[in-house]
């Protein structure tokens, strides 16, 4: 007899969980304004109803506030006290085992590697063109940054653009792993020199991996991304062949 009830629990926790990653892979923060729901439940693949039912949980939990005409304004980036966290403690597990000072920063990469490969070959699978939107704006706000500028915001585009990716995956427990070792990995990423050439080359590879989900080629998604994520890797190798630099105080 409670098998209904317990279905929509499942349902909206779900749906709590992406609006969780939503508002972390944007980057929103306190006042800014979520999606209309019609949009949400485009984008999550349920009916307007469960994504106002999860609104108004999340209203519950000081999440979110829900304005007439205006919609859900963020209230907190952090779970309230005594409400049920996201990934029910996990994230903050796998934040914890990542971060360990004894990981070796070549193991993170490959489990990057391996993660995101199943994530590409996903979205391909299930993507939607009319999902792609957020995605192709990301790539074009990339692209539009020229090559010879320093900009934080192109690695703050960057990690969007994989994350997004894993939204596309519809696995939010994958997305939530995939933010952790980002995190870990993205200060070294950005020691080093981001060249022209190199930024054109990510570039390049982007849309290569936007092209084939577009085509729903999980294949060639995976095949890009996979010379993507170890172009990284080899560069990263490059930089541990380097000695040093010395200081001189000559």
């Amino acid at each position: 007899m409670s098998t209904a009830n317990e279905t929509i629990e499942t349902f909206e926790t779900d749906i709590l969980e992406r609006l969780g990653d939503l508002i972390a892979s944007k980057n929103l923060v306190p006042g800014d304004r979520l999606p209309p729901i019609r949009v949400l439940a485009l984008q999550f693949g349920v009916k307007a109803g469960t994504v106002r039912d999860a609104l108004l949980a999340a209203q519950g939990k000081g999440l979110v506030k829900m304005l007439p005409r205006v919609g859900a304004i963020v209230q907190s980036v952090e779970e309230p006290e005594g409400a049920l966290p996201f990934g029910t403690g996990i994230k903050q597990d796998l934040a914890d085992v990542v971060g360990q000072q004894d990981q070796n920063l070549f193991h993170i990469l490959e489990t990057r590697e391996a993660l995101e490969l199943t994530m590409v070959a996903r979205a391909a699978q299930r993507r939607e063109l009319s999902e792609l939107f957020r995605l192709r704006q990301i790539l074009t706000d990339m692209v539009a940054i020229p090559l010879e500028a320093e900009s934080p915001e192109y690695a703050k585009l960057d990690v969007e653009f994989h994350l997004e990716i894993g939204r596309l995956s519809g696995n939010s427990v994958m997305t939530s792993l995939l933010r952790i070792l980002l995190l870990e990995v993205r200060p070294h990423l950005d020691r080093i020199r981001w060249s022209g050439t190199q930024r054109a080359g990510t570039n390049e590879s982007h849309s290569r991996i936007y092209s084939a989900l577009v085509a729903g080629d999980a294949e060639q998604a995976q095949n890009e991304m996979r010379d993507h994520i170890r172009s990284a890797y080899n560069s990263l190798l490059d930089e541990m062949r380097q000695p040093p630099v010395m200081n001189s105080n000559s």
